[in-house]
């Protein structure tokens, strides 16, 4: 077992940015991330419970990473928590503390006092009974309150809350790219922010500003010598024999494994097997370049038993199923695609699982090409085909057939996906792999993820449209592929950013010339022409120090 912690300089620093940070003191916007964790949302209620001893415990224990000034090693009593917005450089004094006269272990009611009583002026959630919800304008009032218009760095915000947790990498030693993207995924799952959240709230700063493993953790007392406390108002903390449980919190090798992977925010493949299995019938949803056709061939590459087809405009009910069709003059029953597929699957002696993928699926008019059939995607549900098929007059699917399908969300052109169908699949939505991108492309020294998220992160705030972003493929065309890299050139890239990725935008944008030049400054949104100048605004618009 190999530890690994954030580095002192990087939590140090943490503590610089946030003495520099102006925003709100007030112990309600920790409280929300707080209530984010738990669960919260305008739907989905969460209450803080005084008695509930396992809710108290993780209380405590995001109350600890939040703002506690003990390490595992240490007990806190009075004036033990410092919230990272209460930070400054001058003395701190008394109402800087968190609750500062209450012990550290009664700081459960006293969350719960501070979220009830504030909310009565603030009205950041709706309390019905003790249920708190998110009021509808919780982004605006934070914003306005608590925020001040500013977003914290996630970085920095990420190094302090992480500073005393340890990571089992087992017996690997991470690089700075692979420690970066797991406390990255731990600071996410931690509070679970929506991404539409993140875009508000956090400058998503960590990816290109790597975070530095440690194999020793910081001592508690060097971060206490970086404030300064009023005489007589110095924490309470005592030398502990062993580790608090509460502050007893590792992030164990089976989740550093997991979050290593460079999935993004995706799922990883096993997690779209175990779903197919469970559930008999998946969607892959996401916008074009995401690359759903990759995820459906590992899908693929499973099974002994697989047939891909695709749906369109003309797909119909007669090929997919079957019907009268006329051959040598001749009137014949002919079974279609799926209707055979199944006759095989059903006609294996052996139970085996058998995979029927559909790509594109809402580009074909679904209603239309199932027909009678929908039902049957209830398994264990026969009905009777419209007409007799090659003597087959009854129609079911077999416990051993499995079904994955593809779907692009950026289509405008299509209609809404059928709620016969929708109710009957599960939907995993796949997003830009950044991590990946940043991992196997190279242009100098420029960041090709980092680039894509910038880039996507403004088509977000311009069209306010997730299902408009760039996939990552975008970046990876085999042209420029060299082993396991993509490689780019000037000249490349050029040709790419001006006949791929532009057109795309001005297609998204309905050529709206101001949004265009929001997403991509004013020189690249006008398609230069010239190599030198396209170079020079790239440069200028992604980073001055990203081209060697």
């Amino acid at each position: 077992m190999t530890k690994y912690y954030i580095s002192e300089d990087n939590i140090l620093n943490s503590i610089t940015y946030f003495k520099n940070l102006n925003i709100d003191n007030d112990a309600m916007l920790p409280a929300f991330l707080i209530a984010k964790h738990f669960g919260i949302s305008l739907t989905r209620p969460v209450s803080f419970s005084i008695t509930n001893a396992e809710q108290k415990k993780v209380l405590l224990g995001l109350v600890w990473k939040m703002g506690g000034l003990q390490g595992k090693n240490e007990t806190g009593k009075k004036r033990s928590v410092l919230f990272p917005n209460s930070f400054k450089f001058e003395e701190i004094l008394s109402g800087d503390f968190y609750q500062a006269g209450t012990e550290f272990t009664g700081l459960v009611s006293r969350i719960k006092d501070t979220i009830e009583k504030k909310n009565l002026h603030d009205q950041l959630y709706i309390d019905k009974n003790k249920q708190l919800t998110l009021s509808r304008k919780y982004k605006e009032i934070i914003n306005e309150n608590y925020l001040k218009g500013q977003k914290i760095s996630l970085k920095h915000f990420t190094c302090w809350v992480l500073r005393f947790i340890d990571f089992d990498f087992q017996s690997i030693e991470p690089s700075e790219k692979e420690f970066t993207r797991v406390v990255s995924k731990t600071i996410r799952q931690l509070f679970r922010i929506t991404k539409k959240d993140f875009l508000w709230l956090f400058e998503d700063d960590i990816l290109s500003d790597s975070i530095t493993p440690s194999t020793s953790v910081i001592n508690p007392e060097k971060i206490r010598s970086e404030f300064i406390f009023k005489t007589g108002l110095e924490p309470e903390i005592s030398v502990s024999n062993s580790v608090n449980e509460v502050q007893e919190i590792s992030i164990e090798s089976t989740q550093v494994s997991k979050y290593i992977q460079m999935t993004g925010d995706n799922p990883t493949d096993d997690q779209i097997f175990n779903t197919l299995m469970q559930t008999k019938q998946i969607v892959l949803t996401g916008v074009p370049g995401i690359g759903k056709s990759r995820f459906l061939n590992n899908l693929r590459s499973r099974f002994e038993h697989a047939e891909l087809i695709q749906f369109h405009a003309n797909y119909s009910y007669e090929d997919f199923i079957g019907g009268d069709t006329i051959e040598s003059s001749t009137v014949i029953s002919k079974k279609g695609k799926f209707l055979k597929f199944i006759q095989k699957a059903k006609d294996n002696p052996e139970n085996t699982p058998h995979l029927f993928i559909i790509d594109e699926l809402n580009r074909g008019n679904i209603a239309q090409i199932f027909g009678e059939t929908i039902l049957a995607l209830d398994r264990g549900y026969s009905v009777d085909l419209a007409k007799e098929i090659e003597g087959t007059g009854t129609f079911s699917i077999p416990e051993n057939l499995y079904i994955a399908c593809s779907m692009n969300t950026s289509d405008r052109n299509i209609a809404f996906l059928d709620l016969a169908i929708r109710r009957r699949f599960a939907f995993l939505e796949l997003l830009p792999n950044y991590e990946l991108l940043s991992s196997i492309t190279e242009y100098g020294s420029f960041d090709i993820g980092d680039i894509l998220k910038t880039i996507n992160t403004r088509i977000l705030n311009t069209l306010g449209k997730e299902e408009l972003l760039l996939g990552h493929s975008y970046f990876l065309s085999d042209s420029v592929k060299s082993g396991t890299k993509y490689v780019w050139t000037d000249e490349k890239l050029h040709r790419q950013f001006n006949f791929v990725i532009l057109p795309t935008l001005r297609e998204y944008t309905f050529s709206n010339r101001n949004a265009l030049v929001t997403i991509l400054g004013e020189q690249l949104s006008s398609g230069l022409m010239e190599v030198e100048d396209f170079v020079e605004a790239f440069v200028e618009e992604f980073g001055m120090n990203g081209k060697d």
